[in-house]
Order: C-alpha cells, then sequence, then structure tokens
C-alpha cells in the first residue's frame, strides 16, 4: 500500500514550489544582467554613507554577502553589492568617484581625505612634586601616589625675612 493522496500532493506542491522559486529568481536575474548591460557606466561623485552585510546558511555552512550605499548629489542614494574584498577596503564617510552601470557596481576612486575639524589641543602638563619625598603628582589628584601625602600649593615666603 503506497503513501495517502495527500502526502503525494503534498510532495508534489513543494517541489512545484520550488522549481518555480528557482525559475522566479533566474528570470529576475537575467532581467537586471540585461537592463544593467543596457545602460551606460556613470562616474559621479559620492559618499559612502553606509555599509552592511547578510549572512544566510545555517549551522555547518554560511554565506556572506557584502553592500554599500552611496549618497550621490542631491541626496539620492543607492546601495550597491560588493565582493568581500572591496567591501572590506571602504569606510564610511568616504568620499570620492563612483562609477556603477545601472544597479551594478563597478569602481570606486577615493577623493581627498575627509576633512574633519583638528582635534583640540591636549592640556598642558602640570608637573608637581609632592613636598614630603618629591615623587611627581599627576595632574587631576591632591595626594602623593608614592607616600600618599596630601599635595598643597607651595606658599610664598616673604623675601628678606
Amino acid at each position: 500500500m503506497g503513501p495517502p493522496p495527500f502526502m503525494i500532493f503534498f510532495f508534489v506542491l513543494v517541489v512545484v514550489f520550488m522549481i518555480g522559486s528557482a525559475l522566479v529568481k533566474l528570470v529576475s536575474g537575467a532581467s537586471e544582467w540585461a537592463d544593467n548591460n543596457s545602460q551606460p557606466a556613470e562616474t559621479r561623485e559620492a559618499t559612502l554613507v553606509s555599509k552592511r552585510t547578510e549572512v544566510t546558511g545555517g549551522e555547518h555552512s554560511t554565506h556572506t554577502q557584502y553592500y554599500a550605499t552611496f549618497e550621490l548629489p542631491g541626496g539620492q542614494r543607492q546601495e550597491f553589492k560588493l565582493d568581500g574584498s572591496i567591501y572590506g577596503q571602504l569606510a564610511e564617510r568616504d568620499t570620492g568617484q563612483l562609477t556603477y552601470q545601472g544597479t551594478r557596481y563597478l569602481a570606486f576612486q577615493r577623493g581627498a581625505a575627509f576633512e574633519t575639524e583638528p582635534l583640540p589641543a591636549p592640556p598642558p602638563v602640570v608637573t608637581r612634586l609632592c613636598a614630603y619625598c618629591g615623587s611627581a603628582i599627576p595632574t587631576g589628584l591632591n595626594k602623593c601616589d608614592g607616600c600618599g601625602s596630601p599635595w598643597h600649593p607651595p606658599t610664598s615666603s616673604p623675601v628678606g625675612s
């Protein structure tokens, strides 16, 4: 006696769904590939605004997809799928010349370094010495690490007395 008809129907339905999903993905990929090929390659000023990864798979194997989103003049943003070695060479806020063809990333030539405000100058180092043992007392502390004596500002004594 064979399996019940509902099990055969369920099995056939799953196989048809899997084949249909694969065909849709194949046709969609071929359509995007043809659409990208029909468009001219463009090079424009852009800023890398974000990077992300997408990890798929299970316990024994995984696959990582790498993505970068660039902002073009006028505020338009476009996300591209990248190779992992290219992804690793890019940093958010990089600016430069982005070359792409449709939705296909071709290259990114980093421009001048991202201009930032200069860092403030560090505060001056004030060296204070312990009156008891002569050890240096770090700025911000009011007692000697060496002997534990409290630090007091030197008192001025009148000249000639």
